[in-house]
């Protein structure tokens, strides 16, 4: 396709020449970024010219970390999120529970218990009585513990003898033993019992969560999942149908069938590529399982869990640089980041070489983890959104002295490190905006805290804008095609139908896409929008 767009303010994000005017496409390359006079000289007859007064184009956004097929899949389970008590979760749970089969499995997401009235978590119990003939489990928000009835605890052989997974623990009652019905981190003990999806759902889910996507202006994500979901997004390019860019995070555990597949070899992919593997260091906050330095403050005796020890990760890092990938590394607890930060300068002494590691989420650090965390060049993936959400549960379980290092974006890019944004769908909306307005405003959308949560961490939108194209397009090895809109670059571009930038901050999450071009192809155009 030879295209130009005009009349639309444009923010390449090329130093050299920060604005422009109008964008001309030929098939699926930038050929030319300038004023309206140079680009309209250089259009053809064959040429399709788009007006699109008022709009504001970007560099196509680039989801730094999401689950892209459980997202789609997420989308067709029970939605817990947001909800203000365990009894409005019980009543969702109970409508749905009428249109099962008996002993099908009935499957849910996004509960938290911070806001529920009843200020308790659940046990099998809030779900035996809806659920008696379906083994039932509701993923909590965070996706790090899991809320089971009595039927698919037996259904999994989980009683009072089971052993603690590694890496994760079955709540007890603590006088019976039983377990009560909550899973922390190891999910895999209950999962592994759920009939698995087929590969054709498994597309399915992966078109829907594209069509959400690009709805919201994505063009490219990091998706952190298995080899299953590889292959199915591997036969939806053979069939053309994946329009989005897919960078895929290898789990540490596929990581021999991913070097026998030659998976991640090369970065010759331009719509689906691999070249990380996934570890996790740690939980989460709202299940007080992410790793901490010091204790929490609403449970003295818990220090969070260690998915992996030191001696784990130095194994596991040692093992993906030695076939040739780099390594994400899920760490939200400060002890987290300091374990995987001595991890990687350990592995790196026996496997030195240009590393593209990230630190996934870093929602807590010390000061002092920050030089070692600069020198060996590791990005800080972060999600922005998770603030909305989080910051009252942070002062709460961290305490507000700890917490001043909690979400700290400004402070990680003041000591130069590269920030990355994410949104973890499906553990938040994959709507980019909310994570602009969070990074920039630390606010929810109810406007709390009122001068914003520790306002010295806001970061300026340019600073977003960059974490959201450049810094993925970086970590993925793709930074000669992407991230900025200049001449030979790949023509992906996210079109909004208002210059959000113009706007107050409070109306950026409200503000709709108007296209996403992936390829120099449009692959989302909101009705009736070209004129």
């Amino acid at each position: 396709m030879d295209l130009a767009i005009f009349s639309a303010r444009i923010f390449t994000n090329n130093p050299v020449q920060p604005w422009a005017e109008a964008i001309r496409i030929s098939n699926n390359r930038i050929l030319e970024v300038g004023s309206r006079k140079a680009v309209k000289k250089s259009c053809s007859s064959g040429t399709c010219v788009i007006e699109l007064p008022g709009r504001l184009i970007i560099p196509g956004i680039i989801d730094g970390h999401c689950h892209l097929v459980k997202f789609g899949q997420v989308l067709q389970w029970i939605d817990l999120r947001g909800l203000s008590s365990l009894a409005a979760c019980r009543e969702r749970i109970r409508q749905a529970a009428q249109y099962s089969k008996p002993g099908e499995w009935i499957i849910g997401r996004g509960w938290d218990q911070h806001l529920w009235a009843e200020k308790r978590e659940p046990t099998r119990h809030d779900l035996d009585d809806l659920t008696p003939g379906n083994p039932t489990a509701m993923v909590r928000v965070c996706g790090h513990s899991l809320w089971t009835n009595t039927l698919a605890l037996a259904r999994s052989g989980i009683n009072t003898q089971t052993r603690n997974p590694p890496g994760g623990r079955i709540e007890r009652d603590p006088v019976s033993g039983e377990p009560t019905g909550l899973i922390r981190e190891a999910l895999s003990i209950i999962e592994n019992h759920i009939p698995p999806l087929s590969l054709e759902d498994r597309k399915r889910a992966a078109l829907e969560a594209q069509r959400k996507a690009l709805q919201f202006g994505i063009t490219g994500v990091h998706s952190c999942e298995t080899l299953l979901e590889w292959t199915a997004l591997e036969e939806l390019v053979k069939e053309g149908k994946l329009k989005l860019r897919v960078y895929h995070c290898i789990p540490s555990d596929e990581l021999e069938e991913a070097v026998s597949r030659k998976i991640g070899t090369g970065i010759d992919g331009n719509r689906l590529w691999a070249g990380h593997v996934k570890l996790f260091a740690d939980g989460s906050l709202g299940s007080a399982t992410a790793l901490l330095h010091e204790p929490y403050i609403d449970a003295p005796q818990k220090y969070g869990i260690a998915c992996l020890s030191p001696e784990e990760l130095h194994e596991k890092i040692t093992a993906a640089y030695c076939h040739g990938y780099d390594v994400a590394i899920h760490a939200i607890g400060d002890k987290a980041v300091t374990n995987v930060l001595e991890a990687v300068a350990s592995a790196r002494k026996s496997y030195p070489g240009a590393r593209r590691d990230r630190i996934e989420h870093v929602q807590l650090f010390r000061p002092l983890d920050l030089a070692l965390f600069r020198d060996l060049g590791v990005t800080a993936s972060v999600q922005p959104v998770f603030l909305c959400s989080d910051w009252k549960v942070a002062i709460k379980k961290w305490g507000t002295d700890r917490c001043r290092f909690a979400y700290a974006w400004k402070s990680l890019l003041n000591a130069g490190i590269p920030l990355q944004f994410g949104s973890d769908a499906p553990v938040e909306s994959i709507n980019p905006l909310l994570s602009f307005h969070g990074a920039v405003t630390r606010q929810n959308l109810a406007g709390e805290p009122h001068s914003g949560w520790f306002p010295m961490e806001k970061l300026g939108a340019d600073e977003c804008i960059s974490a959201f194209t450049l810094q993925p397009a970086w970590t993925s090895r793709k930074e000669d095609h992407l991230g900025i809109l200049s001449p030979g670059k790949w023509a992906d571009l996210t079109i909004y139908n208002q210059d959000f930038l113009k706007l107050s901050p409070d109306r950026w999450p409200f503000v709709e896409v108007e296209m996403t071009v992936v390829d120099g192809e449009i692959v989302y155009q909101r009705e009736k929008s070209v004129q």
